[in-house]
């Protein structure tokens, strides 16, 4: 799916969400419209995610999932405190828009900004879990070493 298609999906799910705050205007959002909204954008999240990683990683052929982060250590930046600065401009997007009730930029909704943070939050998860297995491997692999200088040749 191109980005014409994924921002004609956005616009779709844009204009239906809209109808439904029409219809339901005085009344608030209750627990189950709630969870529709949750499966909706972990959904469209996921497509995103896949349409976004292949693009910033190299390609479909790509090996390191998380290219574009580790690129940061170039600036001696960790991978997930730059993905961390990523997500701080979008939290800044979604201020201005509290605070001014519209966006500069118009090719980018305040909804896009939420969808980004939570990509960016399961991105950092991702790259956490990776990170941890590494510790553990290292820790692993020094322990090995200790047990193997200690034994006589």
């Amino acid at each position: 799916m191109g980005e014409k298609s994924e921002n004609r999906a956005s616009r779709y799910l844009d204009k239906a969400r809209c109808q439904n705050a029409r219809k339901t205007k005085s009344k608030l959002m209750n627990t189950e419209e709630l969870l529709r909204l949750h499966d909706e954008t972990c959904q469209k999240c996921k497509l995103i995610m896949k349409q976004k990683n292949s693009d910033y990683t190299g390609g479909k052929n790509a090996t390191d999932i998380f290219a574009n982060f580790n690129s940061s250590t170039i600036l001696d930046i960790h991978p997930v405190q730059g993905l961390l600065l990523r997500l701080i401009d979008k939290v800044q997007r979604i201020r201005s828009f509290t605070n001014d009730k519209q966006l500069q930029v118009s090719n980018e909704s305040v909804d896009d900004a939420c969808e980004d943070i939570i990509n960016y939050a399961i991105l950092a998860k991702a790259m956490l879990i990776e990170e941890r297995k590494k510790i553990e491997q290292n820790l692993e692999k020094e322990k090995q070493e200790k047990i193997y200088s200690i034994l006589p040749d």
